[in-house]
């Protein structure tokens, strides 16, 4: 009898620190918080509702319902409240860009012609896939510099973002197989943008060892293109495409939907 109320008791302790172990309430009030000020900050009139999953995968997203749900195995991983706001950040960038409406707009477009496709059908398949892989890999690279847009408005380090796409990158990729770009391009993608763009924040710099390793990765490409006047060139060329692209993205924030809102909408109303 005294061993089964010693079990008992242990497994009402380990049940009790389980319990612990995440609180929901306390986790939605931080996102809200970071999003909020994301939000507020910059002006954004979008009208985007932040949640939680109690899931374990390190991992975020936004929908076409301008949601963006945030899971409890990163809001483990992340070490501060900054690296927390590139995440949601990011996220707001894929709705504030129209990417997630994009992203429907495309899929409902395959999934028409692959129902019409009687030949040939793995040559179509691998094609659509491919499709697909190269513009999520577009929409990530513009996701990462609009976060880092919002972080900087909101007060937030924008070396957080470098820090958090290194933790998060992996160790393998097959780069033209994933929908996501590698690691090492989305690293040096939103340092770039920072240098260009923050110069002032490199300064101080981002007390992480995943901020060092992300440096140490990319720091030969960013030694090879100083030493090259071509590559100087090139780099200047693109920062102020982006640039450009960045002010027009600033007016989108205004607005409550995107033109591939729009299009999915539209899209959806035929279908109906």
């Amino acid at each position: 009898m005294r061993k089964l109320l010693i079990v008992f008791c242990l497994m009402m302790f380990a049940i009790a620190n389980a319990a612990t172990d995440w609180d929901s309430e306390a986790a939605l009030k931080r996102v809200n918080t970071i999003g909020s000020k994301l939000l507020k900050a910059n002006n954004v009139n979008y009208d985007i509702e932040f949640k939680v999953s109690n899931e374990e995968d390190v991992n975020a997203y936004a929908n076409l319902d301008k949601e963006i749900y945030v899971y409890k195995g990163l809001l483990q991983f992340v070490d501060n409240d900054e690296e927390l706001a590139g995440v949601i950040g990011h996220e707001m960038g894929h709705i504030i860009n129209g990417h997630c409406a994009k992203q429907g707009v495309l899929n409902t477009g395959i999934a028409v012609v692959a129902s019409m496709v009687t030949k040939n059908e793995t040559v179509n398949a691998i094609g659509q896939h491919l499709a697909q892989s190269k513009l999520s890999r577009s929409d990530e690279f513009e996701a990462d510099i609009t976060g880092i847009d919002l972080m900087v408005k909101a007060g937030y380090n924008p070396l957080a973002m470098p820090s958090l796409l290194n933790k998060i990158s992996g160790d393998a990729y097959i780069d033209i197989l994933q929908t996501h770009p590698s690691g090492e391009k989305r690293i040096l993608n939103a340092y770039n943008y920072i240098e260009y763009n923050y110069a002032s924040k490199l300064k101080n710099g981002y007390n992480t060892d995943s901020y060092k390793k992300a440096i140490e990765m990319i720091n030969p490409a960013i030694e090879k293109r100083k030493n090259s006047q071509r590559l100087t060139k090139k780099f200047n060329k693109q920062q102020a495409k982006l640039l450009k692209k960045k002010e027009k993205r600033a007016k989108k924030m205004q607005g409550t939907s995107s033109v591939w809102d729009g299009y999915f909408t539209t899209l959806q109303y035929l279908a109906g």
